[in-house]
């Protein structure tokens, strides 16, 4: 897995340094023109945005460090022969923003996993929020109450499950709908903050017996500011229904 990645970053290295070449005989403005965006790993969180070469070059260093990153606990899990080809089809799919694309590498990646495996990969690849919010949470404490890889491992997925059991309430509140009647916002209110307390409170107490007290306490502000930003923003959201 690291001589991958090191022959990765080797590859980047020659092929930044063949670029600088080519821009030193070519004019300035056609070097802007040929640059391209690379697409975010997750529209939710703007500290993920990051400008790349070209699609068909090969991705630099912290793209290839991030989205090894997200998809940590799923590569530790998996046999070590699928390993290298498992990577290559996350960077394929985090460089995609095509839902065609995607699903695709999807159907791909279905068939390299078991199917408990695959399951797992499904709640990670929309987890770029989840884990912002983790690291978030584990930076502050991480002078204080540092957690361990396994305490971070049962956090997240604990979020996860709770996400979508969340997710299956919330299809009933009418969010969805283009309009909603007086009585419907006022069900919309009524629903959504009984979905989003039941939620909050069904996560921390799945995870509460994995973390000490001092790490416990430290998650649960940081949820509970969390969840208040969440709710106004849905709060907002129904009265403009």
């Amino acid at each position: 897995m690291v001589a991958a990645l090191a022959t990765a970053v080797t590859v980047i290295v020659k092929s930044h340094e063949a670029r600088e070449l080519a821009a030193s005989v070519e004019p300035t403005n056609l070097s802007t023109a040929e640059n391209r965006t690379r697409p975010l790993v997750s529209p939710l969180v703007p500290e993920q945005q990051r400008s790349l070469a070209a699609t068909e070059d090969p991705p630099d260093a912290a793209f290839l460090a991030q989205v090894e990153h997200k998809y940590r606990f799923l590569i530790a899990d998996v046999e070590e022969a699928h390993v290298d080809e498992l990577r290559r089809r996350l960077l394929e799919r985090e460089s995609q923003m095509d839902i065609g694309s995607r699903s695709r590498i999807d159907a791909g990646i279905g068939k390299l996993l078991p199917a408990e495996s695959f399951a797992y990969y499904q709640t990670l690849k929309d987890s770029d929020l989840e884990q912002h919010h983790l690291a978030e949470y584990t930076g502050g404490i991480s002078n204080v109450a540092p957690l361990d890889e396994r305490q971070e491992r049962i956090v997240l997925e604990a979020k996860l499950r709770q996400k979508q059991r969340y997710a299956a309430v919330m299809r009933d509140v009418g969010l969805d709908r283009e309009s909603l009647s007086k009585e419907e916002r006022a069900y919309a209110h009524a629903g959504t903050a009984e979905a989003l307390k039941q939620y909050m409170n069904d996560f921390l107490a799945e995870v509460a017996p994995a973390l000490t007290q001092e790490q416990y306490t430290q998650l649960k502000n940081y949820e509970t500011t969390e969840f208040a930003r969440e709710l106004s923003r849905l709060q907002q959201r129904i009265n403009a229904k």
